[in-house]
C-alpha cells in the first residue's frame, strides 16, 4: 500500500474516478517528495520497511565508502591539475550524497497520519495552483498549512 493512495488523492481534490491517474500520481509523487525533503528523512508505509532501509545501512555506508576510495585513486592518475581538483570534488560531492540518502533513510520515520495529512494538503494545492502564477486573487499561505503538520518531525531544522 503506498503512503498516499490515488483513491486518497481523487477524494482530496474532488474528482471523478476517470479522471486521468497520472496527473494525480505526479502530484502525490512531488508530495511525497516535498514532505521527506522538508523532514531530512525518508517515509516508509510500514515499521518493515523501515527496518529493511535501516538494516541495508552498514552496506550503503561502505558501498559509498568503497566508491569513494577508488574515485580519488583514480584522480591521482589524472595529469591536469585542474581536471583531478574536479575529479576530486565529484568523489567527495557523491560520497557526501551517499551519505546523506543513508542518513535519511536510517533516520526514516514510519508514516502515520499528520504526515498524510500533510501530504494531502500538498497534493490538493499542487492540484488547485497548477501554474507558478495567482492571477486575479492574492496567494496567502494558510496557518495550518502542511509544514505545521511535519514540523513535529522535522529530523534537522534547516531552510
Amino acid at each position: 500500500m503506498p503512503i498516499v493512495s490515488l483513491a486518497q488523492a481523487r477524494s482530496q481534490v474532488r474528482v471523478e474516478a476517470d479522471y486521468p491517474a497520472e496527473q494525480l500520481q505526479t502530484a502525490i509523487d512531488g508530495a511525497v517528495d516535498a514532505a521527506q525533503a522538508y523532514l531530512n528523512r525518508r517515509i516508509y508505509e510500514t515499521a518493515a520497511a523501515l527496518a529493511a532501509a535501516r538494516s541495508a545501512y552498514p552496506a550503503a555506508v561502505r558501498a559509498a565508502a568503497t566508491a569513494r576510495t577508488e574515485a580519488l585513486a583514480a584522480a591521482t592518475f589524472i595529469e591536469d591539475r585542474d581536471e583531478r581538483t574536479a575529479a576530486i570534488r565529484l568523489a567527495e560531492v557523491a560520497y557526501e550524497e551517499a551519505m546523506a540518502e543513508a542518513g535519511a533513510c536510517i533516520h526514516g520515520i514510519v508514516v502515520n497520519p499528520s504526515i498524510v495529512t500533510a501530504i494531502l494538503l500538498t497534493i490538493g494545492h499542487l492540484y488547485a495552483n497548477r501554474s507558478d502564477v495567482v492571477v486575479g486573487a492574492p496567494a496567502v499561505e494558510l496557518p495550518q498549512g502542511a509544514e505545521s503538520f511535519l514540523r513535529h518531525y522535522r529530523r534537522r531544522m534547516m531552510p
